[in-house]
C-alpha cells in the first residue's frame, strides 16, 4: 500500500475500530442524542403538517369507541397510527402532537447519524461528516421532520436496514424494513428479496418473510377490511397536489428529476458519478481487464469495490425507480416518498467525493492527500450549501405557516359564535380542527354558513362544521 493510500485509510481504520467494538454504545449514544435535541425543540415549537395530523385522528379511532373513518384524506398509513394509538389513551390534543413530533424529529436527527454511519463504513470519517452534512443541509431534513411528515422516519428504517445487517443483525434488518413498508408500500418488495437472499444463506428461515409479508398486507388493508374507508390504493390514485409528479407531463421523469432535486445538484452528480463508476467496473470486470477508473488500478475505483457497495447502490436507484414507475400508472409521486433513497445516497455521494481526492489525478494537482481531501471537502460544503439556502428558507417560512394555522383554528374556536352543537374550522385544514376537538375528520368537511377574515396577507375562508 503507498503513502497516501495509507494515509487516507487511517481515519476510516480508526472510526472502524470504535464501531466494531462497541456498537451497542454507539446506538445508544445516538439514540439519546436523537430523543434529547427532539425533546428540546418540543420547548419552542409544535407545527404540525395536515398528513400526520389525520394520522393522529386514526390513532385515536383505533382503540376508541369511535368508528375508524378513512373515507377523505389524508391517505391511512399503518404505521403511525398504529404508534400512536396507545398514546391517545392516555391524552388527547397537544399531548398526541408532541408525542408524534418527538418521534419524528427524533427520526430526523436520527437519520444524520444512519447517513454518516454509511459514509464511515465505506469511506471513513471524512465521508461520515460528509454525508452528515449533506443530510442536514437537504431541502426535506428540517421541516419534513419538524412538522412530522413521515420522511425521516422512512429515511431511518432504510438506511437502518443497511446498518443491520451489516452489524449481522438479520431479524431486526427484517423488522425495519416491516416498519418502512407501513409507511412506504415501496419497500414490501425489498422485504421479499431480502427475505429470500436471507434464507438461501440460510441465515432467516422462509416463514420469517412470509409472516413479515402478511402482517404488512394486512395493516395496510385494515380500513378495507373493516369496511369503514377507501383502500390506501384508491385513495392515493390521481391524489397529490398541484406540484406532485402525476400531474406533470411525464411523471416518470418528474421523480427522477425531483429525486436530485431531493439531493441538491452537486451530490446528484455525485451519486450519477457513482452509477457510472459501477457500471464500469462491472464492464471492466467482465471484460477482465486491470486498469480502473482515473488511471488507477481496479481495488481503487470511487463506487462499486464491492457486492455490498453494488447493493448499497443499487437498492436505493431501484427504490426511486419503483416510485418513478408508480407514478407513472397514477399514484402521486410526491417528492418526499423519495428520501429513503436520497439518504443513501448522500452516503454514497461523500464516499465517492473521500475516494476521488484520494485519486492518483487530484493528488498530483494538489500535490499532496491532505490538501486534496480538504479541497474536495470545501467543494462539496460550499456547492451543496450555495444551493440549499432558498430552501431553508422556504422550509423555516412552512414551519411558521403550519404553527400560526394552529393557533388561528385555536383563536377561532374561541372568538366565532357558530349556531348550537357547532365548531368553526378551516376547510383546507380540517384534520387541524378533527385533532384538536377531538372529532373524526369527515364530520369537519360538511361545512355551512363561510365566514371571511383576513391574515398574513391573505384571505381566508372558515365554516361552521356539524359536531357528531
Amino acid at each position: 500500500m503507498s503513502a497516501t493510500t495509507s494515509s487516507l485509510a487511517k481515519p476510516a481504520r480508526s472510526l472502524e475500530r470504535v464501531f466494531d467494538r462497541t456498537p451497542n454504545q454507539l446506538l445508544v449514544g445516538a439514540l439519546l442524542i436523537a430523543a434529547g435535541l427532539s425533546a428540546l425543540s418540543l420547548c419552542f415549537n409544535h407545527a404540525i403538517d395536515y398528513d400526520p395530523d389525520g394520522w393522529i385522528v386514526y390513532g385515536r379511532e383505533l382503540l376508541s369507541s369511535q368508528p375508524l373513518n378513512t373515507t377523505g384524506f389524508p391517505a391511512w398509513k399503518p404505521l403511525p397510527a398504529i404508534v400512536i394509538a396507545p398514546f391517545t389513551l392516555l391524552t388527547r390534543g397537544e399531548g398526541d402532537v408532541y408525542y408524534w413530533l418527538f418521534i419524528t424529529r427524533a427520526a430526523s436527527v436520527l437519520t444524520v447519524f444512519g447517513s454518516a454511519a454509511l459514509g464511515a463504513r465505506f469511506g471513513g470519517r471524512a465521508a461520515a461528516l460528509l454525508a452528515g452534512f449533506m443530510v442536514v443541509i437537504s431541502p426535506w431534513w428540517a421541516v419534513d421532520g419538524a412538522i412530522g411528515r413521515d420522511s425521516s422516519l422512512s429515511a431511518v428504517l432504510f438506511v437502518g436496514a443497511f446498518l443491520a445487517h451489516y452489524r449481522g443483525w438479520y431479524r431486526w434488518a427484517v423488522i425495519a424494513l416491516v416498519g418502512l413498508a407501513l409507511l412506504r408500500p415501496e419497500a414490501t418488495p425489498f422485504i421479499l428479496a431480502y427475505g429470500f437472499l436471507m434464507w438461501r444463506t440460510r441465515r432467516l428461515a422462509w416463514w420469517l418473510t412470509v409472516g413479515a409479508i402478511a402482517i404488512v398486507a394486512l395493516l395496510w388493508m385494515v380500513p378495507t377490511i373493516l369496511h369503514t374507508g377507501l383502500s390506501p390504493g384508491a385513495i392515493s390514485l390521481h391524489s397529490g397536489g398541484r406540484n406532485a409528479a402525476v400531474n406533470s407531463m411525464f411523471p416518470f421523469k418528474t421523480v427522477i428529476v425531483d429525486a436530485a432535486k431531493q439531493a441538491r445538484e452537486l451530490p446528484a452528480v455525485l451519486v450519477a458519478l457513482a452509477v457510472l463508476a459501477s457500471l464500469y467496473g462491472l464492464v471492466q470486470r467482465r471484460r477482465d481487464r486491470g486498469s480502473g477508473w482515473w488511471g488507477s488500478d481496479r481495488g481503487t475505483t470511487l463506487w462499486g469495490r464491492s457486492g455490498e457497495e453494488l447493493l448499497l447502490l443499487g437498492a436505493a436507484v431501484v427504490w426511486v425507480l419503483i416510485v418513478a414507475a408508480e407514478t407513472q400508472d397514477g399514484y402521486a409521486g410526491n417528492p418526499r416518498y423519495l428520501v429513503p433513497a436520497v439518504a443513501v445516497f448522500f452516503a454514497v455521494g461523500s464516499v465517492l467525493a473521500v475516494r476521488a481526492a484520494g485519486s492518483r489525478l487530484a493528488i498530483r494537482l494538489a500535490r499532496s492527500p491532505r490538501v486534496a481531501l480538504w479541497a474536495v471537502a470545501i467543494v462539496c460544503v460550499a456547492g451543496t450549501a450555495a444551493f440549499s439556502v432558498p430552501s431553508l428558507h422556504s422550509g423555516v417560512r412552512l414551519i411558521q405557516i403550519r404553527d400560526s394555522q394552529v393557533a388561528e383554528i385555536r383563536q377561532e374556536l374561541t372568538q366565532v359564535d357558530c349556531p348550537a352543537n357547532q365548531t368553526i374550522t378551516n376547510n383546507a385544514n380540517n384534520a387541524y380542527l378533527a385533532q384538536i376537538t377531538g372529532r373524526p375528520l369527515q364530520t369537519t368537511v360538511d361545512w355551512q354558513l363561510p365566514y371571511l377574515y383576513f391574515s398574513d396577507h391573505s384571505f381566508w375562508f372558515l365554516y361552521c362544521s356539524p359536531v357528531k
